[in-house]
């Protein structure tokens, strides 16, 4: 196999984050980062564009997310486009923001994060969100991980519970961040996005590799697979070289790093 010059090949596409996070929670946990500079990194990697929510609302503080989101909007512009927290045991707040504030900010869709909740994905506290959602045709995304862990709380980000959800919102959209975490589940993730057209695969994460791109586009087909970085949690690089040094054309790479998520979140940016 030939030699990649990874800074050559940058230069052939742009970017768009499907998946990062700014606030006082991600910046300290993670590398002592400012909002500043993660918004400065990213745009020296020629992100175009990044879709982002604040850590302090998946804490689950969704005044103070506003709070963030409105203050960095006037900062950034439309660099960033923001996803709204649900928290299920806030149910009737969550939607009373989300009702609220997405045609005053640029709105990009709902996170949630089940694990802090401690509530699987298929918990019926959900159904209020998935009704919302499905109704106004708006991206879900939800941290998915695998059950097979260490960790039993991941069990509740479980992306293979969302089955019987999709069977009462069949038109539901749900972004899946991280695609199930883990390389030994990636099989049973992808054979699920295969039987549901709405279904999408965010990756980012900690255990990727370059072949896992082609596996998806032979089995699932074009469309369902996005760049994402999880910064400041991750290193942007990982996930740029990952995409790079895959197996597959550089019109399939372009859709991954921009086409696919521009089109899911509706930026009219398609190229």
């Amino acid at each position: 196999m030939a030699k990649i010059s990874i800074n050559e090949e940058l230069k052939k596409f742009k970017f768009i984050d499907s998946h990062m996070h700014l606030g006082v929670a991600a910046n300290t946990l993670y590398y002592k980062y400012s909002d500043d500079r993660v918004i400065e990194i990213q745009k020296k990697f020629n992100v175009e564009t990044t879709i982002c929510s604040q850590t302090i609302g998946i804490m689950g503080d969704l005044d103070a997310q506003i709070e963030e989101i409105i203050k960095n909007q006037k900062k950034f512009g439309d660099f960033i486009y923001w996803q709204l927290v649900y928290i299920a045991e806030q149910s009737e707040k969550s939607l009373d923001i989300i009702e609220k504030y997405r045609n005053k900010i640029n709105f990009a869709g709902i996170k949630i994060y089940s694990v802090g909740s401690e509530l699987g994905l298929d918990d019926k506290k959900y159904y209020p969100l998935w009704e919302y959602a499905m109704a106004n045709d708006i991206v879900v995304a939800a941290h998915t991980w695998s059950p097979y862990t260490e960790n039993p709380k991941q069990f509740y980000s479980n992306p293979l519970l969302l089955e019987s959800v999709l069977k009462d919102f069949t038109n539901l959209k749900v972004l899946l961040v991280h695609s199930g975490g883990k390389a030994d589940f990636y099989d049973e993730v992808i054979e699920l996005v295969r039987k549901h057209d709405t279904l999408y695969m965010d990756f980012s994460g900690d255990c990727f590799y370059p072949p896992v791109f082609k596996k998806v586009l032979d089995r699932v087909g074009k469309g369902k697979s996005l760049f994402g970085t999880d910064m400041p949690m991750m290193d942007i690089r990982y996930h740029l070289s990952n995409v790079i040094a895959a197996d597959i054309s550089d019109e399939d790479k372009k859709d991954i790093f921009y086409n696919n998520a521009a089109r899911l979140f509706k930026l009219d940016k398609v190229y």
